[in-house]
């Protein structure tokens, strides 16, 4: 008995030694990006307001993201994000605005959001030549559920991907933006290549869909605010994170400089919020961009879409009119402060939650090395 044991443990371990040869651990792991955190989990805490329970934009109570991620073959890398405000946003809008940074870009239904001053469609993220799919998409989506509602102005934004993406085969269909809308959901947010996403990069790095929310002190209000951002833009020395010249300490000499690009900024708040007063948080998130590097060159287009849940505009009342309730201006600053440190760190997350990614004609974008950026952030006391 003794013997037979001492012979299978020497067989076992020389099938071991036989799988070693044959298959070493490395060519299981070279390969494999090491797990994607977000900034927090590096150390890196943006600002002084403390986060939601989420650090999310669904951690503002209604609010919702779907995304329909389409990574197929060597040349696909694409997709869509859906941000519902509430789940009835057609019979149920919200005060609304929109501000643009630069202009080189488009973002449907923008007009309508500042002339009417509220928003009253869910808010599409996609490349540059699916906007109109997704548009046809969502209006599909509302006819729908509502056949009586013929005025439909979706709110569409895009961001180029053709980097990576067989952008001019238009992957992107309709149904794919009633599948985001339908997906949707609260709770954690999944970043970095995901949706709008999918193909995007940001400093010179991997990047896509990135949120963050900050919770105002109670004698401030105690009112959440949430940002989702699409990001791709900005040059590899511009990044910086929370102040250090990461892209300077990172930088790659034979990285080709590629193209400006975008970042679409959606901001969400429970704080009941004007629409005057939403224009202020919208062009705030300009602070917070460009405190992660980029002067948003004449090549980029950057658009901010904002809202709040605390007022509901009613279809029709008997008077004519309805009450609002409406944030005092000097509460307006700790709202600035929290958008502006939730843009920041939402930008930060879709670079960190990125992986590396090969797509069109081979070319491969390389993930921030978590690791690196440890090692710069400590090296400056962060």
């Amino acid at each position: 008995m003794v013997h037979l044991k001492i012979r299978y443990f020497i067989i076992l371990c020389l099938t071991v030694f036989f799988l070693w040869v044959q298959f070493p651990i490395t060519s299981f792991t070279d390969d494999i990006d090491p797990p994607r955190v977000r900034a927090r989990e590096l150390g890196i805490a943006i600002g002084v307001l403390p986060t939601g329970k989420n650090n999310a934009i669904t951690d503002i109570p209604g609010v919702k993201v779907g995304h329909v991620t389409l990574n197929e073959g060597d040349s696909i890398r694409t997709g869509v994000t859906a941000i519902l405000p509430h789940d009835d946003i057609w019979k149920k809008r919200l005060f609304g605005a929109a501000y643009t940074i630069h202009g080189n870009g488009e973002a449907t239904g923008i007009a309508r959001i500042n002339q009417a001053g509220w928003i009253e469609s869910p808010i599409l993220l996609t490349n540059t030549l699916s906007v109109g799919a997704v548009h046809d998409g969502v209006v599909q989506y509302i006819v729908d559920r509502y056949p009586d509602d013929n005025i439909i102005l979706p709110i569409v934004a895009e961001c180029y991907d053709g980097g990576l993406n067989d952008i001019s085969g238009l992957h992107v269909k309709s149904e794919h933006a009633i599948e985001a809308i339908q997906n949707a959901e609260s709770g954690p947010v999944h970043e970095g290549c995901v949706g709008g996403g999918t193909g995007m990069r940001c400093y010179g790095f991997k990047a896509g869909i990135g949120t963050a929310s900050r919770v105002l002190p109670k004698d401030r209000g105690g009112w959440t605010v949430g940002v989702l951002v699409n990001s791709n833009g900005g040059r590899r020395h511009q990044l910086r994170i929370d102040g250090v010249p990461v892209g300077k300490a990172l930088e790659d000499k034979e990285l080709k400089p590629g193209r400006d690009g975008s970042f679409i900024i959606v901001i969400a708040t429970d704080a009941p919020l004007t629409h005057r007063q939403l224009k202020q948080l919208a062009i705030r998130a300009t602070h917070g961009l460009a405190r992660t590097g980029t002067p948003s060159t004449d090549g980029s287009g950057e658009f901010v879409i904002s809202f709040s849940t605390a007022n509901v505009f009613p279809r029709s009342t008997d008077s004519g009119t309805f009450q609002i309730d409406m944030v005092v201006n000097w509460q307006l600053s700790t709202l600035f402060q929290a958008v502006i440190e939730a843009t920041e760190e939402a930008v930060i997350n879709s670079m960190t939650m990125a992986t590396t990614t090969t797509g069109r004609g081979g070319r491969t974008m390389h993930a921030i090395p978590l690791d690196q950026l440890k090692q710069v952030m400590k090296k400056y006391g962060r």
